[in-house]
């Protein structure tokens, strides 16, 4: 799976899903692994995330994860994922049918 290396990630334990920044190491269907180079605080073990490319959007949980200086490298659980062209299609699709 080729994606772009940027990423904004969420936390979803955390009431305002508070966007941070990393880079996508490498991706496959099932694991994705990140580098979160925010200085921010470090995301745990068993949490759900959601982070997006330019191209897809992942939700998974954190199974592990190292501090590497500031960086945090996430190794990541997929459950599923969404292609933002097909969200596009999908928009498309219910605009027309709302307007019929």
């Amino acid at each position: 799976m080729v994606d772009d290396p940027l990423v904004v990630l969420r936390d979803l334990s955390q009431p305002e899903g508070t966007e941070r920044t990393g880079n996508l190491v490498s991706a496959s269907l099932d694991w994705a692994e990140l580098e979160v180079a925010d200085g921010g605080a470090p995301i745990s073990r068993g949490t759900l995330v959601e982070f997006q490319t330019s191209q897809t959007i992942y939700l998974g949980h954190v199974e592990s994860g190292e501090t590497l200086e500031k960086n945090q490298r996430l190794r990541i659980r997929v459950d599923h994922w969404l292609a933002l062209r097909d969200v596009s299609s999908i928009q498309k699709l219910w605009s027309q049918e709302q307007s019929d």
